[in-house]
């Protein structure tokens, strides 16, 4: 279980992850899962992620959006994803996938994602719905915007360390653990993570 918040219009408790079980879904794989609970503990919706539907094999990030939607970071089909849901049902929403430009499959990079998503409905910049996700590709960490509305990747950061290169692994990590909006300065992001 990667995330688990409280979803505050609708009242729920909302959880995701990842799990392998075979009572939550039909096979022992990876396989992502959301689902949402009353106050009371009972079962509202629940959902499984795996070649079914959307091949989610996880969910790592959570955030809730301005519109009250849910809107999650994972991996499917060995790629970043970022997927929002209706809080109420469910519902997917929007779904995008993320790639490396030239990118086939036998020759695709290795991606990690964690807990960096966050969705801006309205960008001080030019008043449109963007996405922001940290993740990381090749051994480097990624930072991008892109369009919520359109999909267009407005742009993308890589951060690769440079440094010490005497088997300091701890020095090499860049996990992006959560991305914030600033809550008095809406044109400042702040990265968390080691």
């Amino acid at each position: 279980m990667s995330c688990t918040f409280h979803d505050k219009v609708n009242d729920l408790i909302i959880v995701a992850g990842n799990s392998t079980s075979e009572d939550y879904a039909p096979a022992a794989n990876d396989h992502a899962f959301a689902y949402a609970l009353d106050m009371d503990g009972n079962w509202v919706w629940g959902k499984f992620f795996y070649n079914v539907s959307f091949a989610i094999s996880t969910i790592s990030g959570c955030t809730v959006d301005a519109n009250g939607n849910v809107v999650f970071l994972g991996m499917g089909n060995q790629v970043p994803v970022i997927m929002e849901l209706a809080p109420k049902d469910g519902q997917v929403l929007k779904f995008v996938s993320f790639d490396k430009i030239g990118s086939t499959d036998t020759s695709m990079p290795w991606y990690g994602t964690y807990g960096a998503i966050h969705h801006d409905i309205k960008d001080d910049d030019d008043q449109q719905p963007y996405y922001y996700a940290a993740f990381v590709m090749e051994n480097a960490l990624q930072m991008l915007k892109v369009n919520s509305a359109t999909y267009e990747i407005k742009w993308n950061y890589q951060y690769k360390y440079e440094g010490d290169t005497t088997n300091n692994d701890w020095k090499q990590k860049k996990i992006p653990g959560f991305l914030h909006q600033d809550p008095k300065d809406n044109t400042r992001m702040y990265l968390l993570g080691q």
